[in-house]
């Protein structure tokens, strides 16, 4: 599940390298609200307003992130801890039976969705890759949906130091005694790659296998541009790097998008709210942030720092 949300979602999904990206883009004064305008758009955090209503913020994550480009600022604690709701893809924990159940394969086993040429081709990157010998790969495969595959590879894209800005600011929230409201469930994201055909899912996993160093790279310039808040970037590196994943674009990005608005709209109504959803969904034409000035809402890009 990573893999896919870690690429399509900016999981898509730090910011250390920010301050230079300050330094040569924001004008120099502070607003009525204490923020920095960042200019040329190149931000992943950004204000809403709304006449007659408490500003908001909107703030694009990355969902897991090495070490080195995590940077998680005073000033962006300040602004989620001064919330008075934070609203995330999930909120809280997911049923755990119910998160499995939808992991798992009703019969058969996960053979079932390769050939045999392509199971041989996989087994063999699993246990010189990865480590995980056959024996280990029925173990803990065995009985999972293909896509739970997807996920070993994208946790050997990151090092075990790897941050993530959601867990920072769902920690947040807990000990700030935040509400922490959900945009949608576990079990729905779940559900997204029930849409997608098993043999197509099984297709980008041998291709992973294939292309697992260049996309490893490619990862470490996902973050780089992330980092150093190169919004312009990372979506057009995402089409170029995997346009499979990208086929699925308005399910995974896109209708979720439209889904959202009413639900912030709802919320920020009548209060201030942090608001922190996968970077990927921000940009674009049907990103949030040009939904939301469709709707009325002045959004402005503002400093991290």
């Amino acid at each position: 599940m990573h893999k896919l949300f870690y690429l399509i979602c900016l999981t898509l999904i730090g910011l250390n390298s920010c301050s230079s990206n300050a330094a040569l883009n924001e004008s120099s004064n502070q607003d009525k609200n204490g923020d920095v305008e960042v200019k040329a758009n190149r931000s992943v955090l950004w204000r809403i307003d709304k006449e007659n209503m408490p500003s908001s913020y909107l703030f694009g994550t990355m969902h897991m992130i090495n070490k080195e480009y995590f940077h998680f600022s005073a000033r962006l604690t300040e602004r989620i801890v001064n919330s008075e709701a934070i609203i995330m893809e999930v909120g809280g924990m997911p049923n755990p039976i119910a998160a499995f159940n939808m992991m798992t394969i009703d019969s058969g086993t996960v053979h079932q969705f390769f050939t045999s040429d392509q199971l041989k081709e996989l087994l063999e990157f699993m246990d010189i890759q990865m480590g995980v010998s056959p024996q280990e790969f029925d173990q803990t495969y065995g009985q999972m949906k293909p896509f739970f595959i997807l996920q070993s590879f994208s946790q050997a894209y990151f090092e075990p130091s790897a941050e993530s800005y959601d867990l920072q600011i769902m920690g947040l929230a807990h000990e700030q005694e935040i509400p922490l409201i959900g945009l949608e469930t576990i079990e729905e994201q779940l559900s997204f790659f029930d849409s997608i055909p098993s043999a197509e899912i099984s297709k980008m996993i041998i291709e992973s296998t294939r292309n697992f160093e260049k996309e490893k790279k490619s990862a470490i310039e996902l973050m780089e541009y992330y980092s150093k808040q190169k919004v312009d970037k990372l979506i057009p590196l995402l089409e170029k790097q995997s346009p499979e994943f990208m086929a699925y674009d308005d399910l995974f990005l896109y209708d979720r998008n439209e889904r959202w608005i009413p639900k912030i709209e709802q919320e920020i109504k009548n209060k201030s709210c942090f608001i922190a959803v996968g970077a990927g969904h921000l940009f674009g034409d049907r990103g949030v942030i040009e939904l939301l000035k469709a709707k009325g809402y002045h959004l402005t890009p503002i400093s991290t720092q």
